[in-house]
Order: C-alpha cells, then sequence, then structure tokens
C-alpha cells in the first residue's frame, strides 16, 4: 500500500497531519494494509516496526498515535470516518480498531 493513498485517506476523515502521531499512524496502517502482510499482525508488532522504522521507542509512537486519536475523536469527526469506511460506530474506537478498520477498508477499496 502507497503511503501517500494512506495519508490522503487519513486527511479525508478528518486526522491532522500537524500531529507527531500522523506520520507513524499512516506507516502502520500502511503496514497492516500491504497485500501479504501477516492476517493477524498485532498492535504490538505494527508499533515495534514503526517504532524501529522511525528510530523512536514502542511507547512514543503508541502515545503519539493516541494524543492524535484523542483529539481526533474530540472533533467530532467520527461522523467522516463512518461515512468514509461504512463502519457502523462513530464514537471512540481504541487504535487497534481505528487501524483494523482503515487497513480493511484500503484492501477492499485499492487505488
Amino acid at each position: 500500500m502507497d503511503k501517500n493513498q494512506v495519508s490522503e485517506l487519513l486527511i479525508r476523515i478528518g486526522a491532522n497531519p500537524s500531529y507527531r502521531g500522523f506520520p507513524y499512524l499512516t506507516h502502520i496502517i500502511c503496514r497492516a494494509s500491504s497485500e501479504g502482510s501477516e492476517p493477524f499482525l498485532t498492535s504490538k508488532v505494527l508499533y515495534r516496526d514503526a517504532a524501529e522504522y522511525f528510530h523512536v521507542s514502542p511507547d512514543s509512537i503508541q502515545h503519539s498515535i493516541r494524543t492524535l486519536l484523542n483529539a481526533y475523536w474530540a472533533q467530532d469527526n467520527g461522523k467522516y470516518f463512518c461515512h468514509i469506511t461504512g463502519y457502523p460506530n462513530s464514537g471512540p474506537l481504541p487504535p487497534k480498531e481505528f487501524i483494523a478498520v482503515l487497513a480493511d477498508y484500503l484492501q477492499r477499496n485499492p487505488q
């Protein structure tokens, strides 16, 4: 999966690219949605992979993504998330579920 495609999707659903967690989330969703990726990649594995890629700690990756998603849900962006992905829950999702829904959406809707 192309990182530009993932970034564009995140922006379309209202994610703010100025957050430190934005490139981390982009990388993780890209990895999770790639063809040939392991079907049950855990968030722990994805955070560790992103931490190695960005040369930061997995805790930093997790914290930055949580900060981005907390702001995302606080700005009432769930309506965009539901409209684009077709996911029925517009309330705050844990990062693992948010990532899984977007990775699944990208796999079902290749550009």
